[in-house]
């Protein structure tokens, strides 16, 4: 079906997943944007061995220096990016030792840091599964408006944020995310204005970075470097998936648009998550509940136009198919796009899950359990 005859589409292997892959868990905490809320062209450095997956990363010789070994256990990492420390929690468990292991990366909502995700999302239990590496960094604290009730002004109570931000493609806009002015900041308190002294981070720039430092301390699979991300982490994760998609393999993105413009450096498969109830897509689409039958979206079109922004970044046509999967007592509606413009294999896959808020479901929180559907999706596909 195409999107000129009806909607938009997703496909994946066991719910997000009949044609790509699968997904599994993830997890709850406080915070806006995080996960339990109800109410946000560099290659990877080379390692010292050419290693496959499954080798160790010992090398021959006396001399030879030795490779990273993946020493199980939580590594606090501490970045310099553009003259701004960054942090990032790693956590590598057993299995990865001395193997060269898939990574992937938890990108935090609004008001959330890497802890949260590390503790709740359930990806350090699926990395005690399977052996892949599971980085969650932070983001920075910001000062900047937000038009969270889209009158089209600033000057609503709460609309003056002070709180983490990924600079996913709007932080720091004047049509956007506008900055504080240096009045807002004065007004802040001594703390709050150290906080965010400093200018708009570059987190493609700290991506890089961590991709970087990866390679240089850990022992790591560059062919299998995924992204998972929530509300504005999941808009990072867009914007990652079209601006660095010759280093990511796969990505998926929950509760959270795409807000840059282009297409993407290479076609990748990406999945696009969001729950019936949630209200940062609800609200504004004038409804109590997106609904789940593939005709009555037909009827929101604010949804279509926001999907058609990923599917032509990843240069797809707009036909799809629909299907409709039992998981857990819950439906979970998906639409696949999967025709590619330019003759590649990737899918643009976005579900629709019932009865689930603005949330990463973990398992606990929902019945659905994002790392546990999503690990068989981002493992069947490397980078080319």
């Amino acid at each position: 079906m195409s999107l000129r005859s009806g909607w938009v589409a997703l496909v994946c292997a066991a719910v997000m997943g009949a044609c790509d892959g699968d997904a599994r868990k993830s997890g709850s905490g406080s915070g806006a944007d995080d996960v339990t809320d109800a109410s946000g062209e560099d290659t990877l450095l080379e390692t010292s061995a050419d290693l496959v997956p499954g080798e160790t990363g010992e090398a021959d010789g006396d001399d030879a220096a030795p490779s990273p070994q993946n020493e199980p256990g939580t590594h606090g990492e501490t970045l310099v990016v553009d003259g701004m420390e960054r942090e990032a929690i790693v956590y590598v468990p057993e299995a990865a030792r001395g193997v060269r292991a898939p990574v992937v990366f938890m990108l935090h909502g609004t008001s959330g840091d890497g802890q949260i995700f590390y503790e709740h999302s359930g990806w350090v239990e699926k990395a005690d599964e399977v052996g892949l590496i599971a980085v969650f960094p932070s983001a920075l604290r910001h000062c900047f408006f937000e038009d969270e009730n889209h009158d089209g002004d600033y000057d609503d109570p709460g609309e003056r944020k002070v709180t983490t931000k990924w600079s996913s493609g709007k932080l720091g806009e004047a049509d956007g995310m506008p900055p504080c002015t240096e009045a807002d900041i004065a007004a802040l308190s001594p703390a709050k204005q150290a906080e965010v002294d400093h200018p708009v981070a570059d987190d493609v720039a700290f991506f890089d970075a961590m991709l970087a430092m990866l390679s240089e301390r850990y022992l790591v699979d560059e062919d299998a470097i995924y992204v998972s991300g929530f509300s504005n982490g999941a808009q990072m994760t867009a914007r990652l998936a079209v601006e660095r998609a010759h280093v990511i393999a796969a990505a998926h993105a929950a509760a959270g648009t795409l807000t840059v413009a282009g297409t993407s450096t290479r076609p990748i498969s990406v999945i696009f998550s969001v729950g019936s109830l949630d209200d940062r897509f609800t609200v504004p689409m004038g409804v109590a509940e997106l609904p789940l039958e593939e005709e009555a979206l037909t009827a929101l079109p604010l949804f279509p136009q926001m999907l058609f922004k990923y599917f032509s970044a990843l240069q797809l046509t707009d036909d799809y198919t629909y299907d409709l999967l039992p998981v857990g007592g819950k439906n979970v509606a998906r639409f696949t796009f999967a025709t590619s413009a330019v003759g590649a294999t990737n899918t643009f896959q976005a579900v629709v899950i019932e009865d689930l808020y603005h949330k990463y479901p973990n398992g606990q929180n929902h019945v659905v359990d994002a790392p546990n559907l999503l690990w068989p999706f981002f493992e069947g596909h490397r980078l080319p």
